[in-house]
């Protein structure tokens, strides 16, 4: 799989750099010191660096075409010749000051401009069941620990806390960008039903299966995210909450705050008799919330003190690469222990929670993370 990389590639150009000398008295001799060895230094004519004359063309050396030959004279005839690069690599051994050879003129540093520090991404995700696409108003085969027919009902989630894992294991935040009606800095939403079929009751035309922001520029092989709300914003009035805290079939009021995932697959066929076919529902949230008072809880207002069971999963996926990889949602992984031959419905508690718990990572009994999850998985 390839790998997903941010780099910057600096280019410096060092211009060609020609010293002369001209003099109307001798100037005394100065040896240049040579990172390749004191010998290496290009000779002078002794009978010209002994004269004394005031012409200037004649003053202490024999003054070679430096554009031609890539010499440098010194001052006093004492000639080096010079190699820019290895001067360069060599010039704290050879007391040679690099910021000379920036090519300007008042042998200065020319400053290059910054590297980007950051890159957009866009995360891709992908709704199946099993290894079929999810869509609304298809049925699928044996699904279910009773392996029975089901067609979706619904099948949204919000996400936030999203890291990615560079190289070396650290984990990197993603800043979201506002893009509505899917996304605010601190939670986006996820849309995979259509509102056909099944999905009619209270499902919604607009789809959305990416979330978008940025990152720091680096090298990623990993993911991590969680299904929640944050918990500053969770338990607002939906009705005057950005989108996309506004969906009422993603809240539970005010009071109870919001679903993190809304997920149901319904049997197609009835068990026996007259029983209407099964349902497997999952709405996870936060649990234990209340504002309770002698006159008993308020729904239209948020809880008086913080809820008792968060139930925020947190998803570690490996071998990610953002540029190509997509994340898998799976619907019939979720429901695999579930019998959808019956009414199993997990509202946040009661007996069909646990193995729904346990596929999106969570611990039934108290909410906690559970180091290994079967809902996602990378393609």
């Amino acid at each position: 799989m390839r790998r997903f990389r941010f780099s910057t590639v600096a280019t410096v150009a060092i211009g060609t750099i020609a010293f002369a000398a001209c003099s109307d008295e001798q100037l005394p001799v100065t040896a240049v010191p040579d990172a390749a060895g004191p010998d290496a230094r290009a000779s002078t004519d002794a009978t010209t660096t002994d004269a004394t004359t005031t012409d200037a063309t004649t003053t202490d050396a024999t003054i070679s075409d430096a554009s031609s030959m890539g010499e440098t004279i010194g001052e006093g005839g004492d000639a080096k010749l010079l190699d820019v690069a290895s001067t360069l690599d060599s010039s704290a051994d050879a007391g040679v000051d690099a910021a000379a050879f920036d090519g300007s003129d008042g042998g200065t540093d020319t400053a290059l401009p910054d590297a980007p520090t950051t890159r957009s991404v866009t995360l891709r995700f992908k709704a199946k069941v099993g290894n079929a696409d999810f869509a609304c108003g298809t049925t699928y085969p044996d699904q279910g620990s009773t392996a029975v027919r089901a067609e979706a009902r619904d099948f949204r989630m919000y996400v936030s806390n999203i890291f990615l894992v560079d190289n070396t294991g650290n984990k990197v935040p993603v800043t979201l960008e506002t893009r509505s009606p899917w996304q605010i800095p601190g939670v986006a939403l996820l849309d995979f039903e259509d509102g056909t079929g099944a999905c009619a009751a209270e499902g919604t035309p607009e789809m959305n299966d990416t979330i978008t922001g940025t990152v720091p520029a680096g090298d990623y092989r990993g993911i991590v995210f969680s299904n929640l709300v944050p918990d500053s914003i969770s338990h607002g009035d939906p009705l005057t909450a950005p989108a996309p805290l506004q969906l009422g079939a993603m809240t539970w009021g005010w009071l109870y705050g919001f679903k993190f995932v809304k997920a149901e697959l319904a049997a197609v066929d009835p068990p026996t008799g007259d029983a209407a076919p099964g349902l497997g529902l999952l709405h996870l949230g936060s649990t234990g919330c209340t504002n309770a008072t002698d006159g008993g809880e308020d729904f239209n207002a948020p809880p008086s003190v913080a809820c008792t069971t968060l139930n925020r999963n947190e998803i570690h996926l490996t071998g990610f690469d953002p540029a190509t990889s997509v994340i898998i949602a799976d619907i019939g992984a979720l429901f695999i222990d579930t019998d959808l031959s019956q009414d199993n419905q997990c509202h946040s508690e009661g007996p069909a929670c646990p193995s729904l718990f346990s596929a999106l990572g969570l611990r039934y009994a108290n909410g906690a993370v559970l180091p290994s999850q079967t809902a996602y998985r990378v393609q």
